[in-house]
């Protein structure tokens, strides 16, 4: 049975469901030769609480690098320019910097967990922007451009005053042990290495010696809570950073909702970031690596993979390795193609297909699209009187065409029993 075919995946927005860690492999444009990076926004003040200021992050792999050689050194030398516009057009800010990545390591030139991190501060009053970012890769002279629009709020008359979150694992102490610097997620992902995560924010208050409450709590998508936690600040100055730890090993879904406030005087803010995590390569728990187990049952007999489940983990993760590598269609690369196909379209499948019983990749619905892909065509039929919704799916390259039905109405598709065969033939 062919599985895989060549149609582009069409990546949907993840919905939230109650499950172990997904896999994620690297960005579509992510080393193909482009400067890929990404970039965040960092909402914040000044010290004094006077102005508003807003960090733009840009962060780039080394791998999306082009590297060069002169002596002894490898080396990339980066530009990149930030135009700011305002909700009226009107040009607020721009700044162009370039900056150079050295390195002695051929290895780490093609480093995927090297991150170059740059920020840059800008002052804006309250409003509505645009950004338009663009890096250029000096030694290969491609470029790549990303927009951002935000918005900058009105704190004028407020006591005091709370910036956006940022989560982080890798970070500097000073000799007293304190966080002096860190490396942001900017897509506030995390895999299942490391015992903890953290989260970052700014405070301003009017009075330090009067007390300002924070408080946090960390919910799963059933709204559930899996930590709830509050301090207090007082006599520590107007404006204080706050970085906050948390331990990974609490928590064992894909998608969680952080959520916090600061009360001053009666008033409170209130802000909330989500964040998810990931394996790659291999899953790093044993929960994940029966998940993705059970998920190979499209590709992989039944026995097989009852047998592997009921091994101990070291020989279900030798197990898992040893398959995908007999499946690997580049073994010189460090990515796996059919691996990553594979699992991006169960991941698009719970993403899509789930219901309020079943997830998504254990539907019928599901099933096909990993077998086959997204179809070159889907047909839509709601509720019409004397017939069930149903969806007409079509792969004309495949020569297959698949019929759900919805026999409740409540979005449960199950394949209509005449099209069975067209599975397997």
């Amino acid at each position: 049975m062919k599985f895989f075919n060549s149609i582009l995946l069409i990546i949907i927005s993840a919905l939230f469901y109650n499950l172990s860690a997904q896999y994620m492999s690297a960005p579509k444009l992510s080393g193909v030769g482009l400067p890929f990076f990404r970039t965040g926004i960092f909402r914040t003040f000044s010290q004094d609480g006077q102005n508003r200021i807003v960090r733009i992050f840009i962060q780039m792999i080394n791998d999306d690098l082009t590297f060069l050689k002169n002596g002894n050194i490898f080396y990339a030398e980066i530009q990149y320019e930030i135009f700011v516009n305002d909700q009226n057009k009107k040009s607020v800010f721009n700044k162009t910097v370039t900056k150079r990545i050295e390195t002695n390591n051929f290895d780490e030139t093609n480093s995927r967990e090297i991150k170059n991190t740059f920020s840059t501060d800008i002052q804006l009053p309250a409003g509505e922007y645009n950004a338009i970012i663009t890096v250029l890769d000096k030694n290969s002279n491609k470029q790549v451009n990303r927009k951002i629009k935000f918005n900058v709020e009105d704190w004028d008359g407020t006591d005091f005053l709370i910036s956006d979150l940022l989560f982080f694992q890798k970070f500097k102490r000073d000799s007293l042990g304190r966080i002096v610097s860190f490396e942001p997620s900017l897509l506030n992902n995390f895999s299942g290495s490391g015992k903890y995560i953290y989260f970052y924010f700014t405070t301003v208050v009017k009075d330090p010696h009067d007390t300002l409450t924070i408080k946090y709590s960390i919910h799963d998508a059933r709204n559930s809570i899996h930590q709830i936690n509050q301090y207090y600040v007082v006599n520590k100055g107007n404006y204080n950073e706050h970085f906050v730890r948390i331990n990974r090993e609490h928590f064992d879904q894909n998608s969680y909702e952080l959520r916090l406030s600061g009360k001053y005087h009666g008033k409170t803010i209130s802000s909330h970031k989500f964040f998810t995590f990931f394996w790659t390569l291999t899953p790093e728990k044993p929960k994940d690596l029966n998940l993705a187990l059970e998920q190979m049952r499209y590709i992989m007999d039944a026995d097989s993979i009852d047998w592997a489940l009921k091994q101990p983990y070291e020989e279900r993760l030798a197990y898992f390795k040893r398959f995908w590598k007999r499946m690997d269609p580049d073994p010189e690369t460090e990515k796996n193609e059919l691996m990553d196909e594979y699992f991006q379209r169960v991941n698009i499948a719970t993403e899509s297909f789930s219901t309020m019983t079943t997830e998504g990749w254990r539907t019928d619905r599901g099933r096909i699209y990993i077998k086959f892909g997204p179809p070159d065509d889907i047909e839509r039929y709601p509720f019409e009187m004397g017939t069930y919704p149903f969806e007409i799916w079509r792969y004309y390259s495949l020569r297959k065409v698949f019929v759900f039905v919805d026999r409740t109405g409540f979005g449960d598709y199950y394949l209509h029993p005449d099209y069975y065969d067209e599975e397997y033939n």
